[in-house]
């Protein structure tokens, strides 16, 4: 751990702008916007989302049946760029899980498929989705958890693998081995260039329950016991898998694990660990022979986030070669402002170098973190509009320098995301005829990455009325119509390029603006006082 490294501040962008609409612990949010829902003709999918908050938006197609009940996606990238979405079903107490096939077009390329042979069986929340990963021979492996009806909670983890495309499913593989029914949940998956094939989730076998007091836990966060971080492998495309090896105890309960493999074949493994005080820190460990030994834990950074309940928020990880893995989280803690964070270590996850402030930002959720080919990354996570979730983006890379967040499509709620042959896919939970629907988008990889791509201005023309002034920050904001080929009609703070052009507007009054986008960072050039 170091010292904090907190990027410069900026005066609120678009994008930046929208990403603090998406704090979940800030109580005011000036941004309000209209989201549309379109048909598609042509699409399998049958139904389709675009959000209209920029004009590069994403377009979207429904992923689950119209009409069902449907939550918890997650996704991954074929080995021919194609693309795996696994998501559940719900009826009552009884829940599905399903996985479809998409090509590089969002175009079915099979029927969607139940993976749970028992309709019915199986179980999940927003915190613990099911998992899926594909390997280098084409084998596509989706983690879920059963219901275990022999004690209250309890559930059973498996793994089931289709060696077809995710045409068909086979028998599923049970992973704890423990024989006392419990919960064993918030699980990762992943697997290496050989096809071995690795698992992590928090189980509560030999713990004492117990709760922690709701009345210190915010209303929105879970209050149980910890749990121990436990992991097992298979070397048989998850035929079966090894002997459990418990990794760390005292771990936040309701906060996603989450694995990744390096290009040297080293396995990281990252949780959410509870310190004495109720301080709840990310924390790595790392085993470089298939997770027969892992390191010791190492702390990822310091946050000082003191608090009673679980936030409901893992990390995410990216490993590279030579002991390198990049960790991405979530943080409200009393060492700087609630938001995203990076760190990086080069030592096998031993130490981290100091975290760097990425983008303010809500808590829902767990990050997902992507490697790009041009070795920039980029984070994408839930933020809001109003009361509307949105699916963000922000490129950045090593020099502490991220572009502006972006919004990548409206709609999405607890959003996952790959990239693949030069494209983003996104997986949300949006609105669907009678309850909610699972989603996928699609956009070009490079918007919103900031990472080598030089910026192009955009010019355009609105109107509105002022509704606030900050001469400190040099900001205006306005109530404005739609923005003809930017955005549509929405309140909005916006940087001046000159701060002589506050000095001729007040709030209440009406006012036409021109407006410069350069790389998603808009200001505006001109603002007066509209004549009659």
């Amino acid at each position: 751990m170091g010292k904090e490294v907190v990027l410069s501040s900026k005066p609120v962008t678009f994008g930046a702008f929208a990403a603090l609409c998406a704090a979940l612990v800030l109580a005011a949010s000036g941004c309000t916007r209209t989201m549309t829902q379109v048909e598609k003709p042509g699409v399998s999918a049958a139904d389709t989302a675009t959000g209209t908050g920029k004009a590069n938006a994403a377009e979207a197609v429904r992923v689950s049946a119209e009409g069902a009940e449907a939550a918890e996606p997650s996704v991954a990238a074929g080995r021919d760029g194609t693309v795996y979405v696994a998501w559940v079903e719900h009826r009552g107490k009884e829940a599905d899980v399903w996985l479809a096939h998409f090509d590089g077009e969002e175009r079915l390329l099979a029927p969607p498929v139940r993976v749970n042979p028992d309709a019915g069986k199986a179980t999940a929340w927003r915190g613990d989705p099911p998992t899926v990963a594909s390997a280098a021979d084409g084998a596509v492996y989706v983690g879920w958890t059963a219901r275990d009806e022999a004690a209250p909670h309890a559930s059973t983890l498996y793994l089931s693998a289709s060696r077809d495309g995710g045409r068909s499913f086979g028998p599923p593989t049970k992973v704890n081995d423990d024989a006392k029914p419990g919960v064993h949940g918030m699980h990762s998956l992943a697997v290496s260039g050989d096809g071995r094939v690795y698992m992590a989730w928090l189980d509560e076998r030999d713990i004492e329950p117990k709760e922690a007091d709701p009345s210190k836990a915010p209303s929105h966060m879970h209050t149980e016991s910890n749990r121990v971080v436990y992991f097992a492998s298979s070397a048989d495309g998850g035929r079966t898998f090894s002997k459990n090896l418990r990794v760390a105890g005292e771990v936040c309960p309701c906060c996603k694990t989450s694995l990744a493999v390096g290009e040297d074949g080293r396995v990281y493994a990252a949780w959410r660990q509870v310190l004495p005080g109720n301080f709840r820190h990310i924390a790595v460990a790392s085993t470089t022979d298939g997770g027969q030994t892992f390191s010791p834990a190492a702390i990822v950074s310091d946050d000082r986030w003191e608090l009673q309940g679980c936030p409901v928020s893992g990390a995410a990880l990216s490993a590279g070669a030579d002991g390198s893995v990049r960790v991405l989280w979530y943080t409200a803690g009393e060492a700087g402002r609630p938001g995203l964070y990076w760190a990086e270590s080069k030592d096998g996850g031993q130490s981290f170098s100091p975290r760097v402030a990425l983008a303010e930002a809500g808590g829902r959720g767990t990050p997902t973190l992507l490697k790009g080919e041009g070795g920039g990354f980029k984070a994408v996570w839930e933020g809001s509009d109003g009361d509307t979730p949105v699916t963000m983006s922000v490129g950045f890379s090593g020099d502490d320098h991220p572009s502006e967040p972006s919004v990548v499509t409206g709609g999405g709620a607890l959003p996952v995301a790959v990239e693949t042959t030069g494209r983003l896919f996104v997986a949300y939970i949006g609105g669907g005829s009678g309850g909610h629907s699972v989603w996928l988008a699609r956009t070009d990889a490079g918007a919103g990455s900031g990472v080598g791509a030089e910026p192009s201005a955009g010019v355009y023309h609105g109107r509105g009325v002022v509704k606030a002034v900050n001469l400190e920050k040099q900001t205006v904001s306005i109530s404005h119509e739609k923005i003809e080929g930017y955005m549509e009609a929405m309140t909005m703070d916006y940087r001046v390029k000159d701060a002589s052009l506050l000095n001729s507007v007040e709030a209440g009054e009406e006012v036409d603006f021109t407006l410069e986008d350069a790389a998603g960072a808009a200001s505006l050039t001109g603002l007066r006082q509209r004549s009659e």
